[in-house]
């Protein structure tokens, strides 16, 4: 829903918002709604008065980050072409993006521009086709009244004025932690940081051509884990959004900012040991005794932020333990962390898993049979084959619209952009160890006794992920005697879906783990 700053409701469409952009008089507000979950939406103009919504027709958008460009509503759409809508004409194509090239429009210096993103670089444009500046390929990027901040794979740029010109720049290897989130500001910019497993906002500030930190704010300590979930500049100010996974988000400035006041509902940050001496670090929520769930993913270097979640919220009021295990093939600290965990050493990611529940066990925290491990997408991959590991280890897996045959992720939709982060099947040494994390495998090497119940879940709109990986394992697993439990929802995708809809399955999935560990 559509709140002011004073919390008035201005508009609640019932349906999930994807992207927000106010107008400069703050009359209009643009909002991206999606109706199930195929991530396709569509635009509506919500007049903050009386909070009349008007829908631009025939237009259809995925994630399309609007800005406003005087009375001109500038996106891009579902076909990549850059589009402008005025609020009362016909929506209009201002330009085309060329095979692979990625479009973003934003204001630099009162200037409407565009960023065109390849393999190899970006350029920054008007929508004439004018090119304005070329940079390496960025990210990123974000704007403040005459100010970008540009995020590329090695360095942030700061852009002045209507020609974009480099004002300063700062080497990521500089920074003490791995970034996040960065938004520009007229001094230079605020960034948010992730480390020692802890969210950190950094002010940024140029001087003399040289981009710089000039002072941080922790946003979590050990025993009170939060996390910083959005930056933005607005009101001559630059706010924050902030949470946990039993938290609900707040915003506030980075002035205001601080470590929140410890609570029940805290999380806490606990490292455990692999097996080969890595420190593996774990989200903890709620007190030991009870059943735990834990999350796993370990992929493409994302970073496991413990955001806010109210199924964390509700599964800690049944007493439950909630644990997020952020594993080697994520990017909470940094690349060779990710690189650790990608290709070939895809079995470390899964041995890490392993590892997780273990020291759970030996440390108290999880009693043994008390155990059940949940991913989504690659973490569903992750979490099968960890389960499936070691005889008895868990009492059960939820594997949500999962890739569940590594040997033949080229069947999904979205597989091709999976390979530089799995390795190529054809390459003996990625090959040879899929078959060691592969669940197929694992599953018919496993002995036949001490199996954990299967939740295997996918969704009828996923665009993402194919049914058929998940299909195949269910049968094999119920074949060798496992206890399954098969569901394709409808209506729901691999991103945003309907908040009922994610309560529904949410909810199905602690219930599912309270059977699989015998709890009440």
């Amino acid at each position: 829903m559509l709140l002011t700053a004073d919390g008035r409701l201005c508009h609640d469409p019932g349906v999930r918002i994807q992207s927000v952009a106010v107008a400069p008089g703050r009359d209009t507000v643009a909002l991206e709604l999606c109706d199930d979950g195929t991530e396709q939406g569509r635009v509506v103009l919500v007049d903050t008065g009386p909070g009349e919504p008007t829908e631009v027709p025939g237009l259809v958008v995925r994630h399309c980050r609007p800005v406003w460009s005087g009375d001109a509503l500038v996106l891009v759409d579902a076909q990549g072409r850059v589009v402008a809508v005025s609020r009362t004409g016909a929506p209009e194509i201002l330009l085309r993006p060329a095979p692979g090239e990625r479009a973003l429009p934003l204001r630099l210096g009162g200037r409407l521009l565009v960023a065109l993103t390849r393999d190899d670089r970006t350029r920054l444009m008007e929508p004439d086709g004018t090119t304005v500046a070329l940079l390496p390929r960025v990210r990123s990027i974000s704007s403040a009244d005459g100010v970008a901040l540009a995020v590329t794979d090695r360095e942030l740029l700061l852009l002045r004025g209507p020609g974009a010109h480099v004002a300063g720049r700062l080497s990521l290897d500089a920074l003490d932690g791995v970034p996040v989130h960065a938004q520009a500001t007229p001094l230079g910019g605020v960034l948010h940081v992730v480390r020692g497993g802890h969210s950190a906002v950094v002010r940024l500030a140029d001087a003399a051509g040289r981009l710089g930190p000039v002072g941080s704010v922790a946003v979590s300590s050990a025993d009170h884990v939060h996390t910083v979930t959005g930056l933005a500049w607005a009101d001559g100010t630059a706010w924050v959004r902030v949470e946990a996974p039993a938290v609900p988000p707040r915003v506030v400035t980075v002035d205001e900012l601080s470590a929140p006041v410890p609570g029940r509902a805290g999380s806490r940050l606990v490292p455990v040991v692999a097996d080969d001496g890595a420190a593996v670090e774990l989200v903890v929520t709620g007190d030991p005794g009870g059943p735990v769930l834990v999350e796993v993913y370990g992929g493409f270097g994302l970073v496991d932020l413990p955001v806010f979640e109210p199924s964390v919220a509700a599964w800690r009021a049944l007493g439950g333990l909630h644990v997020t295990a952020r594993l080697r093939g994520g990017g909470g600290a940094g690349t060779e962390w990710h690189r650790s965990g990608q290709g070939a050493a895809k079995s470390r990611t899964v041995a890490d898993a392993v590892a997780v529940v273990r020291e759970l066990t030996r440390s108290g925290l999880a009693a043994p049979g008390r155990t059940v491990l949940a991913g989504a997408s690659l973490g569903g991959l992750v979490a099968a084959s960890a389960a499936l590991a070691v005889p008895g280890l868990v009492a059960g897996v939820a594997c949500t619209a999962a890739p569940l045959d590594p040997h033949r992720f080229a069947e999904h939709p979205a597989g091709h952009h999976w390979e530089q982060e799995l390795g190529d099947p054809d390459d003996p040494a990625v090959a040879a160890a899929m078959d060691d994390y592969s669940p197929f495998q694992r599953a018919r090497r496993h002995p036949g006794t001490g199996w954990p119940r299967f939740l295997l879940t996918t969704f009828a709109e996923d665009s993402r992920v194919d049914r058929g990986s998940s299909d195949r394992l269910a049968a094999l697993l119920s074949a060798r005697g496992a206890r399954v439990v098969r569901r394709h929802l409808p209506r729901m995708g691999h991103g945003s879906n309907l908040l009922d809809d994610v309560h529904d399955f949410s909810a199905s999935v602690l219930d599912f783990a309270l059977d699989s560990t015998g709890a009440p």
